[in-house]
């Protein structure tokens, strides 16, 4: 477990979203469209694994600017699959655009 993982310091770090179940994934059905959210402090943030891409300001300023690899959301996404640690939550896909918008939005 790194550092960055569980700082011990009371703070929210990657393993406590992941531990407390704030990683969710998203099956929409029935294309089979997989979206991952991160839910944080203030919002919900959406998660591309594959790109990597997070819609939290810390990647923006941060981690597109190579300030850091990259941002606790994405670090929470990796321990939760990793571990298991995620919930699935299925939606029909007249869902999909409506939970887009929320996720991007400010």
């Amino acid at each position: 477990m790194s550092s960055r993982e569980d700082s011990g310091s009371g703070q929210e770090t990657p393993r406590i979203l992941a531990e407390s179940g704030r990683v969710k994934r998203y099956v929409f059905v029935p294309s089979g469209r997989v979206r991952w959210v991160v839910v944080g402090r203030g919002r919900d943030y959406l998660i591309l694994p594959e790109a990597p891409y997070c819609s939290c300001e810390d990647f923006y300023f941060r981690v597109l600017h190579n300030q850091k690899p990259r941002c606790y959301h994405l670090e929470a996404l990796e321990i939760a699959v990793r571990e298991k640690l995620y919930d699935e939550i299925e939606e029909e896909d007249s869902w999909y655009d409506k939970l887009m918008s929320e996720w991007l939005s400010e």
